[in-house]
């Protein structure tokens, strides 16, 4: 079996950043990617889409450029369109097994680094399975690779950065938003600044960048309504029209697309799969990997970087990631005076990036995300399960999400929970009154995603296969 010195899993910001830097320091690197080219959810199609030859997008999405260079320049193996249904850890011995175009392969290696990245925050209302009803990050993912944008009356509801990124992206191709509905609650914004003042002086490049954007949707005349507390799509083949509350007043408007955002939560599938300790992030709202200062997990030589760890940016995830390799280069013997150089200055750089995720926090909670769900609330959209199901399996001896999978069959479809996860954890935190950290979350298993036996059975070694490249 082909074997490398450091495996990584995912080619995002963070993935890319920490082959280059491993390359460049003599380690032999494989970079596994279920997309079709590198970039991660965030500069996706930077090197094969519609935008890359023009700066459309923004300045931040084409600053990834040098991220890609740098990648490109690295004597790195990559295999993009893999997926990876299994990942074995023991010591420094290790192998992931993924498939490409149905074929299975397997590659071993003495360190693992998961760069899965994030996920956005399901947000489960009444109609949102409805056709027209979408996530914005789903959209925005739409428009980097295919150049498609949203049509019709185009509604924009949720709360974050990238809520107004994508809003600001759209008026800049010309698409008429007919409106934004805030669910940001009503904070005192002042208080929050001064709360976080020092952060915000270290970072005033992203406050005047947040400012811009806000201008900027001020001057394309979009509505905007505010405190918004309660949402539900309505429609019968198709969503017509939007029911909401905002400033505890109800409104409607008619819509033909809803997209929705609140916030983006790691993606730990492949990090609980393995087993890794998690912590509850009460600022995220989320559970993220239990992490050293370096990033090595519970787990000795697996190491999570970028969003998968915790929600720090585009910016953060390169540093982190040389954080890990640094680490990983002292442990192999192999440090020199160039890779503790790389490692301070990455964790300045990470540092200052993580001061300033407070402020957002504060600034951009969760809402509809974390609101009851109504009885007919479709929670687990692959196998159709409502919160009235989940509630019932409760009431009939379900202790925890893993009890109320087997009784509903919620989190047992395609998406293996991926989406219903986060739902039904705080389903189950509220209706026992419990914590969620106490509630739990599924458990996760190998294989990660749909394979056939034979695919399992079949696993080669790389030797004997070419499709590999070198990035």
């Amino acid at each position: 079996m082909n074997r490398v010195d450091l495996c990584i899993i995912g080619c995002g910001p963070a993935g890319m950043a920490a082959a280059a830097a491993a390359s460049r320091q003599g380690l032999t690197v494989a970079v596994l990617d279920e997309r079709p080219s590198a970039g991660g959810q965030i500069y996706r199609g930077l090197e094969d889409g519609p935008f890359r030859n023009d700066r459309s997008l923004g300045p931040d999405y084409s600053d990834g450029l040098q991220i890609l260079s740098r990648f490109r320049a690295a004597h790195a193996q990559a295999f993009f369109g893999a997926t990876i249904w299994r990942v074995d850890v023991a010591g420094d011995e290790g192998a992931v097994s993924f498939s490409m175009a149905g074929a299975p392969w397997r590659l071993a290696f003495s360190k693992l680094m998961l760069a899965t990245g994030a996920i956005e925050r399901p947000v489960a209302f009444e109609g949102w399975t409805l056709p027209g009803v979408m996530t914005v990050g789903g959209a925005q993912l739409l428009l980097k690779s295919s150049g498609v944008v949203p049509m019709g009356r185009v509604v924009l509801a949720g709360n974050g950065p990238l809520l107004l990124l994508f809003a600001c992206q759209l008026i800049a191709m010309g698409v008429r938003i007919a409106a934004i509905l805030d669910t940001a609650p009503k904070v005192g914004r002042l208080a929050v600044a001064r709360r976080h003042m020092r952060s915000l002086l270290g970072n005033r490049e992203k406050l005047f960048k947040g400012l811009r954007m806000m201008r900027a949707i001020r001057s394309a005349g979009i509505p905007v309504f505010r405190d918004v507390s309660a949402l539900a799509a309505t429609g019968s083949a198709r969503l017509t029209s939007l029911v909401f509350v905002a400033g505890g007043n109800t409104a409607r408007l008619d819509a033909d697309m809803l997209l929705v955002h609140e916030g983006i939560i790691p993606n730990t599938q492949l990090s609980r799969a393995l087993n890794c300790r998690h912590v509850w992030d009460e600022g995220e709202k989320a559970f993220r990997p239990e992490l050293d200062a370096f990033g090595e997990s519970s787990i000795e030589n697996v190491f999570i970087v970028g969003d998968g760890a915790a929600i720090d940016g585009a910016v953060a995830a390169p540093a982190s990631a040389e954080i890990a390799v640094g680490r990983m280069l002292e442990q192999m013997g192999r440090a020199d005076d160039r890779s503790r150089r790389m490692s301070a200055v990455a964790a300045a750089t990470l540092g200052k990036e993580r001061s300033f995720r407070g402020f957002l926090a504060a600034l951009y909670p969760p809402r509809i995300s974390v609101s009851h769900c109504l009885d007919e609330t479709v929670v687990c959209r692959c196998e159709e399960v409502t919160a009235g199901s989940v509630r019932a399996a409760l009431a009939d001896g379900a202790i925890g999400p893993a009890q109320a999978k087997v009784f509903t069959r919620c989190g047992m479809g395609a998406c293996q929970g991926r989406i219903c996860g986060s739902i039904v954890s705080q389903l189950i935190a509220a209706e026992k009154g419990a914590a969620i950290p106490d509630i739990g979350a599924y458990h996760v298993r190998f294989p990660l995603k749909p394979i056939t036996l034979s695919e399992m059975a079949a696993a080669t070694d790389k030797n004997d296969r070419g499709d590999a490249h070198v990035a």
